[in-house]
């Protein structure tokens, strides 16, 4: 039921003395949308939860350090986000009308900014330990504890959350339209609060010694003149840290990047313009599959847990007590090879 009839709504233009209807098209989302989240659901829920169960055997094992502590951090938070996809698609089928209430919408409003600011932040720290670990493994040590990743993650769990609350105050429902997470017309307040999640959300995490970069980029270059040049890192430990900084990069360009520039551009010109009306129904429709391409990145993030392990297949196999019951030592000679730069690789914790 994507149908949605267009919605009439009062915009107030910019110097608050005139008011004029405004006619959004809020039906042509529907079916993208739809479509962007049941994908993100149907195979992003079951490959979170089957990465989250290897990483946390693998930790218990004594393996991963901190890149692994980051990563679950990230899993956690994209776990978050898939439970909230199916409301979103009823919310969409239901003619952009909110049926749970608005505690349940701010709960869920909640989420998804907590997710895209934790990914952001998680992201970019990975890719400082990647820096880190292969440019500086040495004088590095002291700050790639696991206890100091671990304090890490609270940090910045309670700093985003914070933020979010502070964002989000006092409500993000429309009780007589039944809109939940979008303001028409948008406030000055939020205008502000999604102008200040662009630049500490997104550009800030992609500054770098005082030029705009983002880590991935500054990190791949610096690891790839290090890897190029050291002959302790195998090839099989080159695929993995590039496989690393490839997800992050993929994640910073085509599923956040979007959403923040079209928001950007939409918001500071909302503050800017006279006729709101024709900016939002210019914007509404590339803002909104911005805005839900941002789920994706639950489909990218397992990713990283191939990139973590020496062996996908060994570590699953052995995390999983149904497959290794069923599992039987043949008879005869086992052939093992030994790479002692593997080996190095695995002391240094790289």
């Amino acid at each position: 039921n994507c149908m949605t009839p267009t919605m009439t709504i009062t915009i107030r233009n910019v110097n608050y003395l005139t008011n004029g209807s405004c006619h959004l098209p809020l039906e042509t989302d529907c079916i993208g949308l739809t479509y962007i989240y049941s994908l993100a659901f149907s195979l992003g829920l079951p490959a979170n939860l089957l990465s989250l169960w290897g990483l946390y055997q693998l930790g218990r094992s004594g393996g991963g350090g901190c890149q692994l502590v980051y990563i679950l951090n990230l899993l956690l938070s994209d776990l978050l986000q898939l439970l909230t996809l199916p409301l979103w698609i009823l919310y969409l089928q239901g003619a952009h009308r909110w049926p749970y209430g608005s505690i349940t919408c701010q709960l869920v409003g909640y989420v998804f900014y907590v997710n895209i600011y934790a990914s952001v932040i998680f992201l970019c720290l990975i890719a400082l330990d990647r820096c880190l670990a292969i440019v500086h493994p040495l004088s590095s040590r002291g700050v790639r504890k696991v206890r100091l990743a671990a304090f890490s993650g609270v940090v910045v769990w309670t700093l985003i959350f914070l933020f979010c609350l502070i964002g989000l105050y006092p409500s993000v429902f429309e009780p007589q339209r039944g809109l939940c997470l979008e303001q028409y017309p948008v406030s000055q307040r939020y205008a502000y609060f999604k102008i200040a999640t662009l630049v500490l959300g997104f550009l800030m995490p992609c500054i770098q010694k005082n030029s705009l970069c983002t880590p991935h980029s500054y990190t791949s270059a610096k690891i790839g003149v290090t890897l190029h040049n050291s002959p302790s890192v195998s090839n099989h430990e080159c695929h993995r840290i590039v496989g690393t900084l490839t997800v992050i990069t993929i994640n910073f360009i085509v599923v956040f990047g979007p959403y923040h520039m079209v928001g950007g551009y939409r918001f500071i010109a909302l503050l800017l313009t006279e006729d709101q009306c024709a900016l939002e129904r210019s914007v509404y429709l590339c803002y909104r599959i911005c805005y839900g391409l941002t789920s994706l990145n639950t489909l990218l993030n397992p990713l990283f847990y191939i990139f973590l392990c020496h062996d996908v297949r060994l570590e699953l196999w052995r995390s999983l007590p149904c497959l290794n019951r069923h599992s039987r030592t043949r008879p005869g000679l086992r052939i093992m090879t030994f790479d002692p730069k593997d080996q190095l690789n695995r002391r240094a914790n790289v």
